[in-house]
């Protein structure tokens, strides 16, 4: 089984971006959480002006969507510029091969191959699965969104291979 796909610095930020979204929503709901748990008694009193307070908290949430913004981009930048210093080719045309004694994945002239009985981690998740030796640290991560269709079918047949 031969395929082929490609991996670009915007792929991995935009992969970032979603990584950051689910923890940014619970940061947002958290910080609303605690501007209102700290002014509840504001709130009630029936002497305050709740214009003020609904100001106040306008620009409370401005500023915690901005902070969210320049944390997210200070993490994505961080992250891209480690991931360059650290794979010297990780951006590019990867060709698969996988076949009855190994799975290679090839970009550049960098090619990294696992024998079936090398490897001893396979997780298999929702939109990813990862195959990894104890020789080799960094493994093989396989995403749906780079390989689209031919997914299912990889998956399948490592599968059978790791599980005959």
């Amino acid at each position: 089984m031969k395929l082929e796909c490609t991996w670009t610095r915007e792929d991995l930020k935009s992969y970032l971006r979603k990584k950051r979204r689910f923890a940014n929503v619970i940061f947002l709901i958290l910080g609303i959480y605690f501007f209102f748990s700290f002014m509840k008694y504001a709130f009630q009193d029936i002497n305050t002006d709740k214009s003020i307070l609904w100001l106040g908290f306008t620009i409370y949430f401005v500023v915690l969507l901005l902070l969210l913004f320049a944390f997210t981009k200070l993490y994505i930048f961080l992250k891209v510029r480690k991931n360059d210093k650290n794979t010297k080719n990780a951006y590019g045309k990867y060709l698969i091969e996988a076949n009855d004694k190994e799975i290679i994945s090839k970009v550049g002239s960098e090619k990294i191959s696992y024998h079936w009985k090398e490897i001893t981690s396979f997780k298999v998740r929702r939109n990813y699965f990862i195959l990894k030796t104890k020789k080799d640290k960094i493994g093989l991560c396989f995403r749906r969104e780079t390989l689209k269709d031919d997914y299912d079918k990889l998956l399948l047949y490592v599968k059978k291979k790791m599980h005959p």
